[in-house]
């Protein structure tokens, strides 16, 4: 009634509304009677039933539900028997009997395997007891045993090369033994071929260093050349909604047929609150108290018709595309677009009413919207572009209190990526002009806005993105500096002073510059940390054995494995979502230095009981061990007993490698897999960020087995030679 009735109530003001002479409405002014004529004979037919047995006045089962009679409701029918098990299904009862029995297996298998392994130490424990009293007993048995001992393991027992003297003797002389076999007390047939395999691995890769870098970058970069098809999604419909949906395959049927839905650009205009000011007791302010004032005056719609005014003229860069060209048009490509503005009251301009005049019109438009039509000749009700309208107020003024301004410019969308294009850039354009409005309308009328377009969840999502890049390269800063200096804190740092003991004893011995004594004596100071200096002498190990290099190397192979799984995605049409842009990058960072750490601290290990400095007696023999020269080959076909303390600089890496390779993979393997189950996940945003986390963490692990383990190499010669020259030096 609102529409053709003009909000009447009555039959009395639904026949004046119809009579009243209006240019869309009578021609002539028809006035009804109030009362009917005497002679009047009122209508009175029978009123007929919408199912009657008369075809003529029977109605359709879509208008009529009592003519298609429904059918009797009958409970779905389930082939054969439901399988029960008291209240439970069989299958709840079998997962849940199959799930004990697996417990109460792991169980006893444990419990079984405590006990076994005390009869073995009880066993072991008897022999060895036996075996001393046979030695107390028997002087040349005690004799052997002390020849024996030179087979004992040297060093570290869990990391020597004797550890097994028994096995070797049972060989034979000359026999080969893996070195990393002979490591490990207690063997697994999984884990020794791992650590043959990981040992191999690591040789070759520390003994040919730059030609791994040569071969792993190689392929590194032919996966990075999947960056030409890079893609980001940002559709919130292609990132949560499964592509074989229900719903999304029933929504891209009525696009293809019946074309899109509108692209709504909405603009919401209120009335400038302050803040609250706290009344100051000594200045006797006033309290400005903060609340939402009506937004309809004279000036704030004389100033909102410039904006709407402006906004009609707005042009779009490059290709200057203005609203007339992109908005929605019921009439056809020569009608009128659709915007839905108080403005339309008022025909777009309020210079034919005055401060008096507007308030009236805007009641009539209001509680009469079809005698205000708009350009596209369609009526807007006052709920469509008046917001906060009081409820409990008089009807007649009751729209001029509203608290807010509804704005809405209705542009066409479309399956043409041409047609769409242009409605984008017309978008940008109009957020663009918003943005710089929204800072301007407040010192300039007193109002404030609030927007929506099209493109606002695309550029809102792209500029925290691009403000999170920021927050991205500071934690790789921040966690290279970090594990540059922690990295270099193993055995090369206890060998002098530190950074503070460096710092302190500057600090005590600067004043001696400036005493005479010491500017006319000529005399040398043996200690060079007791000598003077203007600028303080920091420890070596901060330069050498800081490791600045390696962590570089390290945060780089990260970077690198995130750059090619997205390189490798995105070759084979995998788009990147704005999850995979912030998230990954920290999970790989966080499992790639700790592989690192790992790594160098096995390294550093190794350097105690195999390196240069390391002693060269074995623990509980009286004869010293000779040392292998650093530039002799290893022959492997030595027997395990007789090999040297002092190992090269590739068989450190490579045993610092076959002993955490395990760890490595199987952690590698574990995150891969967990990351690609994630993938079988029908969202596209998770799953396409489980397959580029799996991806990334795979990379990373095979270039920590590779690349960084030819740096160790590298690095730790670098280490080796510069010590080595000082030391020379320091003996000189």
């Amino acid at each position: 009634m609102d529409l053709i009735g003009g909000g009447a109530k009555t039959y009395y003001e639904f026949l004046k509304f119809l009579g009243d002479e209006k240019d869309m409405g009578s021609p002539f002014q028809i006035n009804y009677p109030s009362i009917p004529p005497f002679d009047f004979t009122p209508l009175n037919p029978t009123p007929r039933n919408c199912a009657d047995n008369d075809l003529e006045s029977r109605c359709t089962c879509i208008d009529c539900p009592s003519v298609c009679t429904a059918l009797p409701y009958e409970p779905p029918q389930v082939n054969g028997s439901t399988c029960q098990v008291g209240i439970m299904s069989c299958l709840s009862f079998i997962l849940i009997v199959a799930y004990s029995l697996s417990a109460v297996a792991f169980i006893s298998g444990y419990v079984l395997q405590v006990f076994i392994r005390k009869r073995r130490e009880k066993r072991h424990e008897r022999v060895a007891l036996s075996f001393d009293t046979a030695s107390i007993l028997s002087p040349m048995s005690h004799t052997r045993g002390l020849v024996g001992a030179v087979s004992l393991p040297q060093g570290d027992a869990n990391d020597s090369l004797g550890a097994h003297s028994t096995e070797s003797r049972r060989l034979g002389r000359g026999a080969f033994q893996d070195p990393v076999e002979a490591s490990q007390p207690r063997q697994y047939r999984l884990n020794t071929i791992l650590r043959r395999v990981f040992y191999r691995l690591g040789l070759a890769a520390a003994s040919s260093p730059f030609l791994t870098f040569s071969l792993v970058l190689a392929i590194m970069s032919l996966l990075n050349l999947g960056w030409r098809k890079f893609d980001i999604e940002t559709d919130p419909v292609r990132l949560w909604v499964a592509p074989d949906s229900e719903s999304k395959l029933q929504k891209e049927y009525f696009d293809e047929h019946f074309g899109p839905f509108y692209r709504p650009q909405q603009i919401f205009v209120t009335s400038f609150s302050y803040p609250p000011i706290t009344l100051d007791p000594i200045a006797n302010t006033d309290i400005r108290i903060s609340s939402q004032d009506p937004v309809l005056s004279y000036d704030h719609l004389q100033y909102w018709m410039d904006v709407e005014s402006d906004i009609r003229a707005l042009r779009s860069f490059p290709n200057g595309y203005s609203l007339t060209d992109v908005c929605f048009k019921p009439a056809g490509p020569q009608g009128a677009c659709v915007v839905q503005s108080i403005g339309a009251w008022f025909g777009n301009d309020l210079s034919d009413y005055d401060e008096e005049s507007w308030e009236d019109r805007l009641v009539q438009c209001a509680n009469s919207p079809v005698d205000c039509l708009p350009d596209f000749q369609q009526p807007l009700g006052p709920q469509n572009v008046l917001g906060g309208v009081p409820e409990n107020a008089p009807e007649w003024n009751s729209y001029l209190d509203a608290k807010a301004l509804v704005v809405t410019y209705v542009v066409s969308n479309s399956l043409d990526e041409v047609e769409l294009a242009k409605a984008i850039e017309w978008e940008q354009a109009l957020r663009a002009y918003l943005v710089d409005l929204s800072e301007r309308i407040p010192s300039e009328a007193g109002m404030n806005i609030a927007f929506s377009t099209g493109v606002s969840l695309e550029e809102e999502i792209s500029k925290s993105t691009n403000t999170d890049v920021r927050i991205v390269i500071l934690s790789y800063l921040a966690m290279f500096f970090y594990v540059s200096l922690t990295l270099g804190n193993g055995s090369a740092a206890t060998e002098e002073e530190g950074i503070l003991e460096s710092l302190s004893s500057w600090a005590r011995n600067f004043p001696k510059l400036f005493q005479r004594s010491s500017l006319t004596s000529s005399s040398i100071s043996i200690d060079s940390r007791t000598t003077p200096h203007i600028l303080p002498r920091l420890p070596r190990y901060l330069f050498v054995g800081s490791k600045f290099t390696l962590g570089l190397v390290g945060i780089g192979l990260v970077v690198l494995s995130v750059s090619s799984s997205v390189g490798f995605f995105s070759l084979v049409g995998i788009k990147t979502t704005l999850i995979i842009a912030e998230v990954i990058p920290f999970l790989v960072l966080a499992v790639g230095v700790d592989n690192v750490f790992i790594l160098v601290h096995e390294l550093d290990r190794q350097n105690l009981l195999h390196g240069p400095n390391a002693s060269a007696v074995a623990p509980g023999i009286g004869s010293p061990i000779p040392r292998r020269s650093p530039f002799e080959s290893h022959d492997d076909s030595v027997d395990t007993a007789s090999v040297p303390l002092y190992l090269s600089a590739e068989e450190r890496v490579a045993r610092t490698l076959a002993k955490m390779g395990p760890s490595i993979l199987l952690s590698s393997v574990t995150e891969t897999v967990a990351f690609g189950l994630g993938a079988l996940v029908p969202m596209p945003a998770v799953r396409n960020f489980a397959l580029y986390a799996a991806g990334s963490v795979l990379l990373n692990a095979l270039l920590q087995v590779t690349v960084f383990v030819s740096a160790l190499a590298v690095d730790l010669k670098r280490t080796e030679v510069i010590n080595h020259h000082y030391t020379r030096q320091f003996r000189n």
